[in-house]
């Protein structure tokens, strides 16, 4: 038997490949973990072929299991009916399956877990009330943030603003409840940590710690950047509501704007499964490129003039800010975007809310060569000193190691 101790680690997304910020994140916590516990895997997949994915994780997990999760329209469109019907999280309530709650049931049945690391807000339902293991609930996001925000920026979409604005306050009450559950809640921010205690009182703040996201400044490492380019370039997942909302907004509002001063600038937009709403932008547009999912986006932060990261929803920590600044691309943010990043205005990052400023900042970069180095400079820099996964990982190892004491695992089998 093992000496070590043994964490079930439940995932919303299977973390490979490594296509979006979730799951980048989700990986490299997990190999984190897997250096000082015996973990065992347990992720939803979208679709069969991704079980043929596992084999990076079964480097260093003792399991990988996967469990079918499809998801289609009309399913979608079911759950959202329910939801409202039955006044409970759409988000939480559509992924309900199963086959996961037997396999999580399994799992426990057949050996004893020190801890139960529950990777995303969704996979709370599917820990069993009887579970002896301590539970780490992982928060990439304040969760019910993403739909409130929706509720108050989704303009051009009705319909999507009138749901949201009934879905987060559901969503909030399962989220704290959640919390209120959890033996220790890991957030990606202090932000959003003191967001959460304020939710849930102040007597609460013991079980409340903040681990960033970190980059892999090795492997996003300084690019050999184009320091004239006029392109803009744009990196994210195209099918989240956020980056969506994110990039209609820009071409719409901003993008024009820019244009009246440099009518050649370019936007490229990078990121796997672009919506229709999305693909579109680059019809309507002949200076606008969608890539769709790249097997390495490192090359296109070559010709980048500014890195543009124009959100007005969402919660958490965008991955997509630190590899970039890994890269050593100059960021025009809004606040909204570098939320949770410990990043400082004209030294790292350039922040602007509102079309008129974001478009002047992103003009900013590209007619002042001098400055989009500064800033590129100064984002490396910060990614080196505080956003390293090497420091991140002694950050959560020693959360681990208040959670579950390795001396005392023994006895806990």
């Amino acid at each position: 038997m093992s000496a070590r101790p043994s964490v079930l680690f439940l995932a919303h997304l299977l973390p490979w490949p490594l296509d979006g910020g979730g799951q980048i994140k989700s990986y490299h916590t997990l190999r984190i973990l897997s250096s000082e516990y015996e973990v065992t895997l347990l992720a939803f997949i979208r679709r069969p072929e991704e079980a043929e994915n596992i084999a990076p994780l079964q480097a260093f997990c003792r399991d990988v299991q996967t469990v079918l999760l499809p998801r289609s329209k009309a399913s979608n469109a079911m759950a959202a009916l329910t939801a409202l019907a039955q006044r409970c999280s759409f988000i939480i309530s559509r992924d309900e399956a199963p086959a996961m709650r037997e396999a999580v049931q399994q799992a426990l049945g057949e050996r004893r877990y020190d801890a139960i690391h529950v990777d995303h807000l969704q996979m709370m339902p599917f820990v069993p009330e009887s579970a002896t293991a301590r539970i780490v609930l992982d928060q990439h996001n304040i969760e019910h943030r993403i739909p409130k925000r929706m509720a108050e920026t989704a303009s051009n979409n009705p319909l999507l603003r009138w749901y949201a604005a009934r879905e987060w306050p559901k969503l909030r009450d399962f989220e704290v409840a959640a919390c209120r559950r959890a033996d220790r809640v890991l957030t990606v921010s202090d932000e959003d940590r003191d967001g959460l205690i304020a939710l849930l009182g102040a007597d609460r703040d013991e079980k409340f710690v903040s681990v960033p996201i970190g980059v892999d400044t090795d492997y996003f490492g300084t690019v050999a950047r184009e320091e004239n380019s006029k392109t803009l370039l744009s990196i994210g997942t195209m099918y989240w509501p956020p980056n969506v909302d994110a990039m209609t907004y820009f071409c719409a509002d901003i993008l024009p704007k820019i244009k009246e001063t440099v009518p050649d600038v370019r936007l490229n937009i990078v990121g796997a499964r672009p919506t229709p709403a999305v693909r579109a932008l680059a019809e309507a547009d002949s200076a606008v490129t969608v890539t769709g999912l790249v097997p390495d986006v490192r090359p296109w932060a070559a010709d980048c003039g500014a890195f543009i990261v124009p959100l007005r929803s969402g919660s958490g920590m965008r991955v997509k800010i630190l590899n970039a600044m890994a890269m050593g691309l100059p960021v025009v943010s809004t606040t909204l975007g570098a939320e949770g990043i410990d990043v400082t205005h004209g030294k790292d990052i350039l922040i602007a809310d509102g079309a008129q400023a974001f478009a002047e900042a992103t003009l900013r970069l590209l007619s002042d060569p001098s400055l989009a180095r500064q800033i590129a400079a100064g984002g490396r820099q910060l990614m080196e000193e505080r956003y390293s996964w090497d420091r991140v990982g002694e950050r959560l190892l020693s959360v681990y190691e208040a959670v579950v004491p390795q001396e005392k695992a023994g006895a806990l089998r």
